[in-house]
C-alpha cells in the first residue's frame, strides 16, 4: 500500500472517530431531553428509566450506556441547561454595549434557556434529589449567573444606566420571576419564548431606571 493511500486511511478512521463521537453526543442529548421533559410533567420520583425508554423507543440498557442512574440524568439535564447558557453568554453577549442593554441581552437568553426543556426541568424538579456533591456543584454555577448580573448592575452605576437601591433584593426578585416563568408559560399559547422574556424584563428594565 502507497503512502498516499495510508494517508487517505488514516483521515478516514480519524474522520470517523469524529463523526461516532457527534453521534454518541447527540444521541445522548436525546435521552436528556427526554428525560427532562418527562421530569417536568411527571415529576423526578415519578418517572422510571422504562418510561424514558420507551418514550425514545430504545431499551432500558440504551439508556444506561449513557448515563449511570437516574440521580445522575437529573445532574446531567441541569448541568446540560447551565452550560448551554454559560455558552450563550461567552458566545453572543456584547461587552460593548450599555449596562442596561447587557442586562437585557442576558435575560433575553435566560429566559430562552428557562423556557427550555432542559429549563424548565431544572426550574420545576428540586435539586434536593441530588447527592451533597452534585448539589453543590450545580448551586455554584447558579451562583456565577448571579454574579454576573450583579456585575452588571454595578457597572450600570458607574455608566449611569441601572440606578437600583437594593442591588441584592433586585437580583431575587428578578432570576424569581424568570424561574417561575414555567409554570404558567404555554408553547401552545399566543406569546413566543422571546416575546414572553421581553415583556417580563421590560418591568424590571423600567424599575432600573
Amino acid at each position: 500500500m502507497s503512502k498516499k493511500a495510508v494517508g487517505r486511511k488514516r483521515s478516514k478512521i480519524w474522520e470517523g472517530v469524529d463523526l461516532r463521537q457527534e453521534l454518541h453526543q447527540a444521541k445522548r442529548r436525546l435521552i436528556l431531553k427526554q428525560a427532562a421533559l418527562l421530569f417536568a410533567d411527571r415529576g423526578f420520583h415519578e418517572t422510571t428509566i422504562d418510561q424514558i425508554a420507551e418514550a425514545l423507543n430504545v431499551t432500558k440498557p440504551t439508556i444506561y450506556y449513557y448515563i449511570d442512574s437516574k440521580e445522575d440524568l437529573l445532574y446531567q439535564v441541569a448541568h446540560t441547561a447551565l452550560i448551554d447558557l454559560n455558552e450563550a453568554l461567552s458566545r453572543d453577549q456584547d461587552a460593548k454595549l450599555p449596562a442596561i442593554d447587557r442586562l437585557e441581552q442576558f435575560f433575553r437568553m435566560y429566559g430562552r434557556l428557562i423556557l427550555s426543556e432542559f429549563g424548565v426541568s431544572l426550574a420545576l424538579v428540586s435539586d434536593r434529589s441530588l447527592n451533597p456533591q452534585s448539589r453543590r456543584k450545580l448551586r455554584s454555577l447558579k451562583k456565577q449567573f448571579e454574579i454576573t448580573v450583579w456585575k452588571i448592575l454595578e457597572e450600570g452605576r458607574e455608566d449611569g444606566t441601572i440606578c437600583v437601591d437594593d442591588p441584592k433584593m433586585f437580583i431575587f426578585a428578578i432570576f424569581g420571576a424568570f424561574n417561575w416563568a414555567p409554570q404558567w408559560f404555554s408553547n401552545t399559547g399566543p406569546s413566543t419564548p422571546d416575546e414572553v422574556t421581553a415583556a417580563m424584563f421590560h418591568v424590571f428594565r423600567s424599575a432600573a431606571r
